[in-house]
């Protein structure tokens, strides 16, 4: 009876055995152990764009009005108290040499002092000739005749001198030259005192530009220097190149910024007031250009990221001219073509891997 029990219990182990060998080698080969993955570090996603060799210019953009040039304003004014009677110009108005601009009278005291004036000059007359008899019959001295012509006198010069001035009755004011009217500063029925201004005349292309310039880019301006000047609601109109005349050395209290004044051409079609864009080339220079956002500060200099072989590469590097959105970029080891890192490189340490992508 012993026998077949141990024939079963032998039997029963052959088929476990079995039965494990087909499930480790069913496949062929044996299974790997479970275990840890490889640690391969964090993968970066970048843009980069390459390095280029160009052009840049240094270029100061401001913005202004046109005004008068110095001595340009021509003020019409009256050496006598006049009454306006008519205004027959506005500000702004384009005229021509000869065009009448004002009609004028003198004033209720103007009109008086003309009135004494001749009454002046009546009664002095009449006193020298009565002098001039009584001297005849040995009844009046030299020096009464000498005191009587020089009474005489004075009086037919003021009378003289209202009558040129044309104090005598209505006149009409006209224009000297031809230019435009800046103001008209009274208006009808006014009385306006002697010398004080009646209207202001801006003589034909006696215009230029005033510009509002950031006072630390002012020593980087000199008279002579070109500017390119361009009408703000109209930036596609052809521009009008002029020069600076001018750096004030003081602040305008209302901009807070420095005028600089820039002369025109005679060409220049600009309007008395109208706002104009000024761009002020400073400096130009050749070399390796990256994009602005390439760049980064560190420790008072900056440093700029390209991709080798899938790595991040660190570069100290020195800056040069900016204009728009391009730097000057030089030092580093760096070259034409470089593929430099221009978003996501704040994350990135040197020879960190990454996944590049190029900007469009």
């Amino acid at each position: 009876m012993k026998f077949p029990l141990r024939g079963i219990l032998v039997g029963v182990v052959t088929v476990c055995l079995a039965a494990g060998g087909y499930l480790v080698f069913r496949d062929g080969t044996p299974k790997a152990k479970k275990g840890p993955a490889t640690d391969a570090g964090p993968v970066a996603s970048v843009r980069v764009a390459p390095l280029k060799m160009a052009s840049l210019s240094a270029v100061i953009t401001a913005y202004g009005d046109v005004i008068p040039a110095p001595g340009a304003v021509q003020v019409v004014s009256m050496p006598y108290e006049t009454r306006v009677s008519r205004v027959m110009v506005s500000s702004g108005q384009k005229i021509s040499k000869g065009d009448a601009l004002l009609e004028i009278e003198p004033s209720p005291d103007t009109l008086l002092k003309l009135e004494q004036a001749k009454n002046s000059y009546e009664i002095s007359k009449q006193n020298l000739d009565h002098v001039k008899q009584l001297f005849s019959l040995k009844l009046a001295t030299n020096a009464q005749i000498l005191k009587a012509q020089e009474v005489f006198r004075r009086a037919s010069l003021q009378l003289e001198s209202l009558r040129n001035r044309g104090v005598d009755g209505k006149r009409v004011v006209r224009a000297s030259a031809s230019g435009l009217i800046s103001s008209v500063q009274i208006q009808e029925g006014a009385i306006v005192p002697a010398g004080n201004p009646l209207a202001g005349i801006i003589a034909q292309n006696r215009l230029e530009v005033r510009l509002g310039v950031e006072p630390g880019d002012t020593r980087r301006l000199a008279s002579g220097r070109p500017v390119s000047l361009s009408y703000v609601n109209e930036p596609g109109k052809e521009k009008v190149e002029g020069g600076i005349r001018k750096v004030s050395r003081a602040i305008n209290p209302a901009t807070r910024l420095v005028d600089v004044f820039v002369t025109l051409p005679k060409s220049a079609g600009f309007l008395l007031g109208e706002y104009i864009m000024g761009r002020i080339e400073t400096a130009s220079s050749y070399g390796m250009t990256a994009p602005r956002s390439a760049v980064l500060p560190e420790g008072g200099g900056h440093v700029l990221y390209t991709v080798v072989n899938g790595r991040a590469v660190k570069h100290i590097v020195q800056t040069g001219l900016e204009s728009g959105n391009q730097v000057q970029v030089s030092g580093g080891g760096l070259k034409p073509g470089d593929e430099a890192v221009v978003l996501g490189n704040y994350e990135l340490e040197d020879g960190m891997a990454v996944k590049a992508e190029n900007v469009r």
